[in-house]
């Protein structure tokens, strides 16, 4: 498995963390589109992208990126890779260039993955970490519940 830091995805890295957010993230969410996916990824500042590749396939993707002057982040990782300490070692990379950092995590599990699997919230991964979560601070979305999040070191 190999760990690739890069500013800029490819369009074929592009694709693959595409296929990768869609594969994990609910399906309320998806990326119907590299068109859809380039949008969202335009209104990040300052991305880093940290890939998880293993035999050319995007397995784990996490992006650090400045929002209203603080780091946040986005993290998914492949079901097949999870518990396995990979998401640990990308916040350990991600602690090493922030001494905050900020994010959004789905709650409940009343979400479908593409595949038609429930959506498991990895809230509890989060709060093993450190991370601070702030219930009364949610995305302001119609289709998906999700909190703040926060590390600070």
């Amino acid at each position: 498995m190999e760990f690739k830091e890069i500013s800029k995805l490819s369009p074929f890295y592009k694709e693959q963390v595409r296929l990768l957010w869609n594969r994990e993230y609910p399906y309320v969410i998806k990326q119907k589109s590299i068109e859809d996916f380039n949008q969202y990824l335009g209104l990040l500042k300052d991305k880093n992208h940290l890939l998880v590749i293993e035999n050319s396939r995007v397995l784990g993707w996490c992006c650090d990126f400045i929002r209203e002057g603080e780091c946040w982040f986005a993290m998914i990782l492949d079901t097949e890779i999870q518990g396995k300490g990979i998401g640990r070692n990308l916040i350990e990379k991600l602690k090493k260039r922030h001494n905050k950092l900020n994010g959004w995590v789905v709650i409940g599990e009343n979400y479908l993955k593409e595949n038609n699997q429930t959506y498991k919230s990895p809230i509890g991964f989060y709060k093993k970490l450190g991370f601070t979560v702030f219930e009364k601070e949610k995305l302001n979305s119609s289709i998906l519940n999700a909190v703040k999040i926060q590390l600070k070191l």
